[in-house]
């Protein structure tokens, strides 16, 4: 026997709300989206080769707000620290276009009255270098860099994954604050805090960082007016490479740190040369040079 459908009565149509949800309605693009959108896309292309080009490129995006300017910032400084092998382009980059990008007022600046007799002081303001500066001392300075490691929710091999991307940003960073010292954007006194900084933690990660900073300016911060700075530093790097040393699996730092000071011994000269990015015409110079081609 079939058994007939219940009968409700005609059904009313839905209605249409205010808030419906519509999936061919977005999100009105904002000139900041614009401004991201074409750096990144710049950024993506950008090599030795047509760097010179596109720098230009940068130069020319028309911004017309602080926001943007830090948005380009952030994303040139987190594309070096992702690519940490590329830091040195990225570098040149920030030197090439920290003094042609608009500057901006600085936002809620508060209103202080004149002194009687004296011109109102100018307002500060925001530029390129002002922002790049405050995103490394940011990075630098986190100190919630491994609150996600501490969540239990996840596997151990999630938690592995997230413990690579911090140090590999954390490397990134001081790699490329490196970079930019030896642009001279950053100063030789900025370069002596961090020094100190990182002189003061047997922390695994903070001694490689140690490391590759010294690697990457040891060679331009030691000369003779700062002989005893480096004396002293390189004095700390050999008494921590003997307390690690005495660690669980602390042989690995225990090298790293000697073959730093070693570095220093040899003047600066590395044991095998560091490759970084190159040009094209520098990859067939090399060739040529190998008799691999003509």
């Amino acid at each position: 026997m079939v058994q007939q459908p219940l009968s409700m009565g005609p059904v009313k149509p839905l209605e249409r709300t205010e808030n419906a949800y519509d999936i061919n309605k977005t999100k009105p693009v904002t000139h900041y989206d614009l401004v991201m959108k074409e750096l990144r896309g710049i950024l993506n292309k950008l090599t030795l080769t047509n760097f010179d080009k596109l720098t230009q490129d940068i130069i020319k995006i028309e911004m017309v707000d602080p926001e943007e300017l830090k948005g380009i910032v952030s994303t040139i400084f987190d594309k070096s620290l992702e690519e940490a092998h590329f830091c040195n382009m990225y570098a040149r980059l920030c030197n090439q276009i920290k003094d042609k990008l608009p500057k901006f007022p600085e936002p809620d600046q508060p209103e202080t009255d004149p002194v009687p007799g004296q011109e109102k002081p100018p307002k500060k303001e925001l530029t390129f270098k002002r922002c790049l500066l405050n995103k490394c001392q940011e990075e630098f300075e986190r100190a919630d860099r491994y609150d996600e490691l501490a969540d239990t929710d996840s596997t151990p091999a999630e938690r592995a994954a997230k413990s690579r991307k911090v140090r590999v940003r954390m490397l990134g960073n001081i790699k490329f604050i490196g970079e930019l010292f030896a642009q001279k954007i950053l100063n030789e006194k900025i370069m002596h805090e961090c020094v100190k900084r990182l002189l003061s933690s047997t922390d695994e990660d903070t001694i490689e960082c140690l490391c590759k900073l010294m690697a990457t300016i040891g060679k331009i911060l030691d000369h003779p007016k700062a002989k005893h700075y480096m004396d002293y530093y390189f004095d700390q790097m050999q008494l921590t490479a003997e307390t690690v040393g005495k660690m669980p699996n602390g042989n690995r730092l225990k090298f790293m740190l000697r073959d730093t000071v070693d570095l220093r011994k040899a003047n600066w000269v590395p044991r095998r040369e560091t490759s970084g990015p190159k040009t094209i015409e520098q990859i067939r110079q090399e060739a040529a040079r190998e008799g691999i081609v003509a």
